[in-house]
């Protein structure tokens, strides 16, 4: 039993009071051995009284201040793995549009060698829910983030994730502070330019259960724009530069152990120091 892998499965939520519960416990039947953390960001509904009044023993709860982003949030629960020695991170969407049931799978796909493990929506054997515009919107950025990146994959823009945590240390987590859903299509680009074996799995993504989309209409263009820097990085430079280790550092603001994530050195006259974000208060430096 001492070999078995140490394994987290992450979501985030914001008003997420519907679906919270159903969720918890499908993990927990469907990944009943391992940890769940879910990162809320200051729900006015009860999502969060509603997760601690089921006292699961093996969820941990971190409530943000405010409304920080999905992108922060999933940066967050990378860094929570890292710090505390999981093997394996499992991220997915907390609104019951992606199903526990393919837990099992997104795990084997880690022992069978991979180091990113995507739930598929438009691989074969996969399907998706969305119908018009929302379905024809996200194939098409589906479509155009392989075809500029060059990265032969069928899903780019979903959370649903398995990553071994061993691989993960070589992903800059500085590049991944693009804000909102563009998230998702930063971390595949990154990972792949750092050389990790990515699969996919075929899944059924559903609509979402209790609640409305919470997705921007200007995020499809922050998209579409950060989608165009990925592809001129590509072009310009065929090489993802010095390999970047990410260590977990703590924020001496809000003295969380693990959420300081650097950007870069800024220099000045009379001293150099390190510039970075918080992702669990949402402090720079």
């Amino acid at each position: 039993m001492d070999d078995m892998p140490k394994t987290l499965v992450f979501f985030a939520t914001y008003n997420e009071a519907g679906n919270v519960a159903q969720l918890l416990a499908s993990i927990a039947e469907f990944a009943p051995n391992s940890d769940v953390l879910v990162v809320d960001d200051n729900s006015p509904d009860r999502t969060v009284e509603i997760m601690r009044s089921m006292e699961m023993q093996r969820l941990v709860t971190l409530v943000r201040k405010e409304k920080l982003g999905l992108g922060t949030a999933h940066i967050l629960a990378i860094s929570y793995a890292q710090f505390h020695g999981y093997d394996v991170l499992v991220t997915m969407d907390g609104d019951m549009s992606h199903d526990p049931s393919y837990l099992p799978a997104m795990f084997a796909g880690i022992n069978e060698g991979a180091d990113v493990v995507i739930g598929s929506r438009y691989m074969r054997g996969g399907s998706c829910d969305y119908t018009g515009y929302r379905r024809y919107v996200s194939k098409l950025g589906n479509v155009g983030a392989r075809w500029l990146l060059g990265i032969k994959l069928h899903e780019f823009t979903t959370s649903f994730r398995a990553f071994r945590m061993s691989s993960m240390s070589r992903i800059n987590r500085g590049n991944l502070l693009v804000g909102g859903y563009s998230f998702f299509m930063m971390m595949i680009a990154e990972a792949a330019s750092r050389g990790l074996c990515i699969k996919e799995i075929p899944i059924h993504f559903r609509e979402r259960g209790y609640g409305v989309s919470k997705i921007p209409p200007l995020e499809i263009f922050r998209g579409i724009a950060n989608l165009g820097r990925l592809a001129i990085r590509r072009v310009v430079s065929a090489r993802p530069g010095e390999l970047f280790s990410s260590p977990t550092k703590p924020c001496v603001i809000c003295g969380n152990a693990y959420s300081f994530i650097e950007i870069g050195e800024v220099k000045s006259a009379d001293r150099a120091s390190v510039a970075g974000v918080c992702v669990f208060c949402g402090s720079s430096a």
